[in-house]
């Protein structure tokens, strides 16, 4: 499911059969910050027995993963040959200055653009097929679909033979002795990346051509997409690269070196995160603060009996002992209070977002905690949308309700110096994966058996037993300041994991 909600898009799909992915871009707006407030609700029913008791705050940080990267440039396939700022156009120009092989600042300029082509063009190609699949949505069955078709696979076929030649030309100029290994060594991923994703791209567009094209065109699309698909394979396997598919083989070796592949160019757009405990400080003071509270205690009731009764006597033996109980007890008591009012307005972690190489961008709080339905926003209950069959799940309670809340600051001015003029980063993404496996333990058997008659006969049936997790999202600009919006998925569970997801209206 994929939304756009204000200056952040959400999308949120399985990631497997036990993780839910949402991934949240946060776009840089003007002004030298943009803040944003994101909070989510998990309405879990009771009889899944996932509560305060037994799911505690290291339980969920556990079952999340985080992924913090920047925004993928956004780019036309038709741009990659022909704008000033693509990263191919980079790369021509960095190996046409004199004498580039020894200086030694254009290797790691070449490793960037070699990983942001490939990062670009996966972008580029899954846009042109969404584009392609939303025009298809938009006309219909109206008979002119095949029109849009038609110019969207020419465009596609075009473009990426010009983008896959252009880069192919440079091979020449890498596969010398005196350049580094290295280069080559990056040139030789990116170009085995490239064929791969305009494979993928080809066969992708070869079932769109099959159903959508104009009848007469069909055949020689057809054959273009295959001879195009063959050519690639072809290149493959002639420069030695191993990512090959065949019918006879378990295709191990293809898989793992397209995921590789896929790490390879994403890397140039991860971010580091450094995780840090909330309000550690505040923390520390306020333990201080209640041990010295304690400590008055005890040194007064001390001062006290020792001027009433003289220094070394039964009665002050006595209220120093009792002093010293009261003193431990009242400084537990005070770290408590204090814990429990820094808890309203801390965070349970600090994550300060860097680039690799230590540019600080910004930062992400954020906290988790189960809260009770009359702590839950109203807007968010409108859209949770309890029925009277949720309440009954729940056996006529409230759901046990997890709020996870985040607050983002990123600094605009920063994100500018990061590639330079050459590229503009418009955003982050922000990528948690989620793990269900903590509400699937109290799941009875997914499959029951039932009877029923059937013309005088009795028969038996397989029932499918199915749970089902609702989780409310609300989001916000805060800085500059924009509505909040709301949106809400469906988690369709079983005892063996996901079972699908559904969007709600």
């Amino acid at each position: 499911m994929f939304s756009t909600v204000g200056s952040i898009q959400q999308e949120v799909k399985p990631h497997d059969q036990y993780q839910v992915e949402i991934k949240l871009d946060y776009e840089l707006l003007a002004g030298r910050q943009t803040r944003y407030t994101v909070e989510t609700y998990i309405f879990a029913p009771r009889t899944l027995g996932v509560s305060a008791e037994s799911y505690s705050k290291s339980d969920f940080y556990r079952d999340v993963q985080n992924y913090i990267r920047l925004k993928t440039p956004a780019m036309l396939l038709r741009d990659f040959t022909e704008s000033p700022t693509s990263p191919l156009t980079a790369l021509k120009q960095l190996i046409d200055q004199p004498n580039w092989v020894n200086d030694p600042n254009v290797l790691p300029q070449l490793h960037t653009m070699f990983k942001l082509l490939a990062a670009m063009l996966n972008s580029a190609i899954r846009e042109h097929l969404v584009h392609t699949n939303s025009r298809i949505e938009e006309m219909g069955q109206n008979g002119k679909v095949h029109l849009v078709v038609d110019t969207l696979v020419e465009e596609f076929l075009n473009e990426t033979e010009l983008i896959s030649n252009q880069f192919r030309e440079m091979f020449a100029t890498f596969n010398l002795p005196h350049v580094a290994e290295s280069a080559l060594s990056g040139y030789q991923l990116t170009d085995e990346s490239i064929s791969i994703l305009v494979e993928e791209g080809l066969i992708e567009l070869f079932q769109i051509v099959d159903v959508y094209s104009k009848k007469s065109n069909r055949p020689d699309f057809r054959t273009r997409i295959s001879d195009r698909v063959d050519d690639e394979t072809k290149h493959r396997r002639h420069h030695g690269y191993f990512s090959l598919l065949n019918v006879e083989d378990e295709n191990e070796t293809y898989l793992y070196r397209a995921s590789v592949l896929k790490k390879y160019a994403s890397s140039v757009l991860f971010l580091s995160a450094d995780i840090s405990k909330d309000g550690r400080r505040l923390t520390q003071l306020s333990n201080a603060a209640a041990a010295g509270i304690a400590m008055i205690f005890a040194t007064l009731v001390a001062f006290y009996f020792q001027s009433q009764y003289g220094t070394f006597t039964l009665p002050v033996f006595t209220a120093l002992v009792v002093g010293y109980m009261f003193k431990d007890r009242i400084k537990e008591a005070g770290r408590d209070i204090f814990s429990q009012r820094l808890q309203s307005f801390l965070h349970d972690r600090r994550i300060v977002i860097r680039t690799q190489d230590g540019v600080k961008l910004g930062y992400l709080k954020e906290k988790v905690a189960f809260v009770a339905e009359s702590q839950v926003p109203g807007q968010v209950l409108l859209k949770r949308d309890r029925d009277q069959f949720s309440k009954i799940d729940s056996d006529g309670r409230e759901e046990n309700i997890i709020r996870h809340s985040k607050e983002i600051v990123l600094y605009a001015d920063a994100f500018k110096s990061i590639f330079g003029d050459m590229v503009q980063i418009t955003g982050i993404n922000d990528i948690l994966r989620y793990d269900v496996r903590a509400y699937l333990n109290k799941m009875a058997e997914p499959v029951q058996e039932r009877d029923y008659l059937e013309d005088g006969e009795l028969r038996s049936i397989l029932c499918h037993k199915v749970y089902h997790l609702n989780i409310v999202s609300r989001y916000r600009t805060v800085r500059p300041q924009k509505a909040k919006i709301h949106s809400r998925i469906r988690l369709v569970l079983d005892r063996t994991g996901i079972k699908r997801m559904e969007t709600i209206a």
